[in-house]
């Protein structure tokens, strides 16, 4: 047998109590007592919807089965329901009770009317056991005011309600058993303890009491009577850490003990579900900021660039933390705008040219000097640069990058409309700009190494080469490693007047700025010696006494020194060298071999020998000069070695000193991947061919081939 009901209720906070009533007497007249806690929060979450939003009288029919309940409820507001997709979320506007049906209902579903809409639902045969201990309602019965009622709620129907949706029900259950017209729960909001929120409401309409002035009567841990003529009695909700919350029961002065005793149980109950919500989602917040720190640290340490680890920075924090955000340095004369994020891509521009402009420079260099002691501040929305923000705007921070004691810059963060920092967020987000800060600044301090060895290893080595009309020079330096140390490789060539030119090749062991200070010691040395007619020999043997007259300080080296100066039948070429590998000789003809003595080791012993070698470049030889980083580049176990050196060079023949030192890099560089270990130098002395009077360049090498 099927029973139908019909009720009109009007556009009042306390129609969805008069609803529940109704649905309550409709299961107790069908025997269905297992649908009785889904019914009554479908219904009541439905009603206060409808009174809410649509602001009308609100019909709720009923149609009760033996095993099958029908309620829907109709208002009288044209227009459409909300259409939502995803998940329920706190910052949600509407829909929430829709994610409610689909988790409690059977069937579900929504008629639209030229008059009104309604969303109706059907109960059935619920999934768990029926329960044999539930007692029988008649369907005059009172409201129920046993404690399996007023505090319980079957475990699996616990599970797919949210928190809020179960502390409105325990807190309408309880104003039902009571009789009270209205009721309220403040508890401490989870972003700050010092905010107190409404968290449930048992009449939504009726205005609530003062969240401060409840915070500040609450404060006392004690019962109280909030002021006004209703005498709303507020009980405080305690833990170990004091008081987190109060229940307020309007019209409740003159309730008796068992009835406040049973406030307090449902109190206790509602501080159970709200600890273990704010508990869970604590733990999930540390979690997430857990995995977010480490996903910021591995990021940053794979980076040795500051524009990227501040664009990192910038984009890590949107849109998580933020709709929008920039980054500024403040280690150079005045701050800088460096980089900028926005949830809406098409505000990128906006928010940079705000930044940019002399409204945000001058906020950024307030914000520099309020920051100095290395703490977050909040930036009133007034202070922020025009087009930086569109109509309302959220918390604005301000969070230092800091460093090794020192402010490096700061990153700005600003929550959407409304939105404010928790403490939780302000602290998580310190601790990402801390580890940017490092980022930056390790890379900074890269950069500047990188720029001061590129620079010290450039005075080293000739800015140019000189050009002669006999002779041509053709070079190529490469550093080992990520070209940030600087390497104790070297060449150079010099004029020496009419007496032609200096060349000189070394390597001095060991690298960075003690190897650097060895480098320069012995270039302008062998430089000086030579320019003043001193032999290459007896330049070697002065030079060897200064290393080893340094002491601890000296180190090692190999070098080749040697003069090139005009001849008859090409270049003259005197060479000496101590302990270096020999140079190769090309001839114009594709021969290639190693020419001249090594000698001894500079800096070891005072007693070496340097020999003396000549040799003549014919017009098209060419003399090339290497260090060992050439023939000891490795390629897995093997070595470029000596064989292929001089098949290179021969492959190159006829080419010019320049292109020979490029293709002998290039080899070099194609024969083992990855980081190399050793510097590599290469020198390269050519005999120019002489030219032939109104013959073009390929004829005056085809001539001189022949």
């Amino acid at each position: 047998m099927t029973t139908s009901t019909l009720e009109t209720f009007p556009a009042d906070g306390r129609s969805a109590s008069q609803a529940r009533r109704l649905v309550e007497r409709a299961v107790a007249e069908a025997g269905l007592p297992d649908v009785v806690d889904e019914a009554l929060l479908l219904v009541t979450e439905l009603v206060t919807n409808a009174v809410v939003h649509a602001g009308t009288d609100v019909d709720v029919a009923i149609e009760a089965g033996t095993d099958r309940l029908r309620v829907e409820v109709l208002d009288r507001s044209p227009g459409s329901l909300p259409t939502v997709h995803g998940a329920p979320s706190d910052t949600r506007e509407g829909g929430r009770g829709l994610f409610l049906l689909d988790a409690l209902a059977t069937e579900w579903g929504t008629r639209h009317f030229a008059s009104g809409k309604s969303v109706w639902f059907t109960l059935g045969a619920p999934e768990r056991p029926a329960r044999p201990d539930r007692p029988a309602r008649s369907a005059t019965a009172e409201p129920r005011r046993d404690l399996e009622w007023l505090v319980g709620l079957p475990a699996d129907l616990e599970q797919r309600l949210s928190p809020t949706h179960l502390i409105g029900e325990l807190l309408h259950r309880l104003g039902e058993a009571l009789g009270l017209r209205q009721g309220w729960l403040f508890v401490q909001s989870a972003d700050d303890e010092r905010v107190w929120e409404l968290a449930a409401a048992h009449d939504p309409l009726a205005p609530a009491p003062d969240a401060d002035a409840v915070r500040r009567l609450s404060s006392a841990g004690q019962d109280a009577v909030l002021p006004g003529p209703d005498g709303a009695l507020l009980l405080p909700l305690r833990s170990r850490s004091g008081v987190w919350g109060s229940l307020i029961l309007a019209d409740a002065a003159a309730l008796p003990p068992s009835d406040i005793a049973l406030a307090r149980l449902v109190g206790d109950r509602v501080s159970l579900v709200l600890r273990d919500d704010r508990a869970q989602v604590n733990q999930l917040r540390s979690r997430g900021a857990l995995a977010l720190l480490a996903e910021a640290s591995e990021m940053f340490a794979g980076t040795l660039d500051v524009q990227l680890a501040l664009t990192l920075a910038a984009q890590l924090v949107v849109p998580r933390f933020a709709a929008w955000s920039a980054v500024l340095t403040a280690y150079e004369h005045q701050p800088r705008l460096v980089a900028v994020a926005h949830a809406d891509e098409a505000r990128l521009a906006a928010v940079r040219v705000a930044m940019s402009g002399s409204a945000g420079q001058a906020l950024a260099e307030r914000l520099a000097r309020e920051l100095v002691a290395h703490r977050p501040v909040l930036v009133p929305v007034d202070d922020l640069p025009d087009g930086l923000v569109q109509g309302r705007s959220g918390d604005v921070l301000a969070v230092p990058l800091v460093a090794r004691r020192r402010l490096l810059g700061l990153l700005l963060v600003g929550r959407p409309a409304g939105g404010s920092y928790a403490a939780d967020d302000v602290s998580l987000l310190t601790d990402l700009a801390r580890r940017a800060a490092l980022a930056v600044d390790n890379a900074r301090l890269y950069e500047e190494r990188n720029a001061i060895a590129q620079a010290l290893q450039a005075s080293l080595l000739p800015s140019t080469l000189p050009t002669a009309e006999e002779v041509e020079f053709g070079a190529r330096y490469a550093a080992a490693g990520e070209g940030n140390e600087v390497g104790g490789d070297f060449y150079d060539v010099f004029p020496l007047g009419e007496a032609g030119f200096g060349i000189a090749i070394g390597d001095v062991c060991g690298k960075g700025a003690e190897a650097a200070a060895i480098t320069g010691m012995a270039r302008d040395v062998l430089r000086l010696l030579t320019r003043d007619g001193s032999p290459p020999a007896a330049a070697l043997q002065r030079l060897n006494d200064v290393l080893l007259e340094l002491g601890e300080r000296g180190r090692f080296c190999t070098t080749t020194l040697g003069t090139v100066q005009p001849h008859a039948d090409g270049l003259l070429v005197r060479l000496s060298s101590g302990g270096h590998p020999p140079p190769v000789l090309l001839t114009r003809t594709g021969e290639a071999g190693f020419v001249g003595r090594s000698g001894t080791l500079l800096g070891v012993t005072p007693d070496i020998d340097v020999p003396d070698d000549e040799l003549i470049l014919a017009p098209g030889d060419a003399l090339i000069f290497y260090t060992d980083g050439v023939t000891e580049r490795r390629s897995g176990a093997d070595m470029f070695g000596d064989d292929n050196l001089l098949a290179c060079l021969r492959a190159s023949a006829g080419s010019s000193a320049d292109m020979l030192a490029g293709q002998l890099e290039q080899q070099v560089q194609r024969f083992g991947a990855g980081v190399t270990r050793d510097d590599l130098a290469v020198l390269v002395v050519r005999c120019k061919v002489p030219r032939v009077r109104g013959a073009s360049a390929v004829t005056v090498e085809a001539v001189a081939l022949a």
